[in-house]
C-alpha cells in the first residue's frame, strides 16, 4: 500500500517538473528600455552625391520609408470574475409519505447465500476491533473507508453495540450502499464482525 503512495507521489513530482519547465519557456524576455532610439526622418539619404550628368527625364528612385518598430505591449492580467451571490432556495414543504406495510427486510434475503455469512467467523471476542489484525485494518481503511480512519473507528463503535448480524447487515447497506458485499475486502470485514455478532 505504502508502495503505490509512493509511486504516485513520484509521478505527481514529475508532472510538476514539466509544468514548471514549460512555465520557464513561456516567460517572456522584457525590452530594455536602455536603448535610445535614432530619428532618421530628418535625414537625407544620397541626395548630395548624386551625380550632375542625371538626366531629367530619367525617374530616380525613391528613398525607401523608414519604419519604426511597434512597441511591446504586455497583456492586461485576466481577472477572474466575481462569483455571484448564492441564494438559498427557500425549502419545499415535504410530501407525506403513505405508511410501508411491513414486510421482511430484503437485506437478508439478498445475503442469505454469500459465504461471510455461512462460513464459520472463528473464535467469539467481545469487541470487533480486537478481531482485526493491523493489516486488515490497513486494508479496511484504505479500501472500504477510503483512507477515513475517524469513520472506520465510528463504524466499528457503532456495530460493536448492536447486537445481531441482522441489524449490522442493515446497518452497513444503509450507511455504504456503494460496497460490494461480493468482494472478499468485505468478506473479511463481515466475518471479523460475525466473531461479535455471530
Amino acid at each position: 500500500m505504502l508502495k503505490v503512495f509512493q509511486e504516485q507521489i513520484a509521478g505527481l513530482k514529475e508532472q510538476i517538473a514539466a509544468l514548471e519547465e514549460k512555465i520557464a519557456a513561456l516567460q517572456v524576455v522584457p525590452v530594455q528600455a536602455d536603448e535610445e532610439e535614432v530619428d532618421f526622418t530628418d535625414i537625407q539619404i544620397g541626395v548630395a552625391e548624386m551625380p550632375e550628368q542625371v538626366g531629367h527625364d530619367e525617374v530616380q528612385p525613391e528613398p525607401e520609408p523608414v519604419v519604426e518598430p511597434e512597441p511591446v505591449i504586455e497583456p492586461e492580467p485576466v481577472l477572474a470574475p466575481e462569483p455571484e451571490p448564492v441564494v438559498a432556495p427557500e425549502p419545499e414543504p415535504e410530501p407525506v409519505a403513505a405508511p410501508e406495510p411491513a414486510a421482511a427486510p430484503k437485506a437478508e434475503d439478498d445475503t442469505a447465500h454469500l459465504p461471510w455469512r455461512t462460513d464459520k467467523p472463528g473464535i467469539p471476542v467481545k469487541n470487533i476491533r480486537s478481531g482485526i489484525s493491523l493489516l486488515d485494518r490497513a486494508l479496511f481503511i484504505g479500501t472500504l473507508f477510503k483512507e477515513d480512519f475517524a469513520l472506520y473507528d465510528q463504524t466499528i463503535a457503532e456495530l460493536n453495540a448492536m447486537s445481531s448480524l441482522d441489524e449490522a447487515v442493515a446497518y452497513i447497506r444503509e450507511k455504504f450502499p456503494h460496497w460490494n458485499l461480493k468482494s472478499d475486502v468485505v468478506y473479511h470485514f463481515m466475518m471479523s464482525v460475525r466473531k461479535k455478532l455471530g
